[in-house]
C-alpha cells in the first residue's frame, strides 16, 4: 500500500476531481473514493505514521472537502428536482395551449 499520507493527497486530488465533474452537471461514482478512504484509515489505525500531525492535517482537510463534495451533490440534487418541475409545468402548459 501506498504510504498513508500521500493516499491522502490522491484521495483529495480524486474529491476535487469529482467536486469539478459535478459543477460541469456530470454524475459521479464514489465507489472509488469511499474504498480508499475505508483504506487509509484502516492502514493508519493499524500502523500510525511517523508523522502524526502531518497525517492529522490532512485528515481534517479530506473531511473538509468531502463535506464540500455532499454540499455540491445536494445541490446538484436540488438542481435535478427543479429542471424536472420545469419541465413538468411547460409540458402542462404547451399541453393546454393545443387545445
Amino acid at each position: 500500500m501506498i504510504d498513508p499520507v500521500r493516499q491522502l493527497d490522491i484521495i483529495s486530488a480524486m474529491i476535487d476531481e469529482a467536486r469539478s465533474a459535478i459543477r460541469d452537471g456530470a454524475t459521479i461514482d464514489l465507489i472509488e473514493i469511499q474504498g480508499l478512504v475505508q483504506e487509509v484509515c484502516t492502514a493508519i489505525q493499524q500502523d500510525p505514521p511517523a508523522d502524526g500531525g502531518a497525517a492529522h492535517e490532512k485528515i481534517l482537510a479530506m473531511i473538509s472537502n468531502l463535506n464540500l463534495l455532499a454540499d455540491d451533490l445536494k445541490q446538484q440534487q436540488t438542481d435535478a428536482g427543479a429542471e424536472v418541475i420545469r419541465r413538468a409545468v411547460r409540458k402542462s402548459y404547451t399541453k393546454g395551449q393545443d387545445n
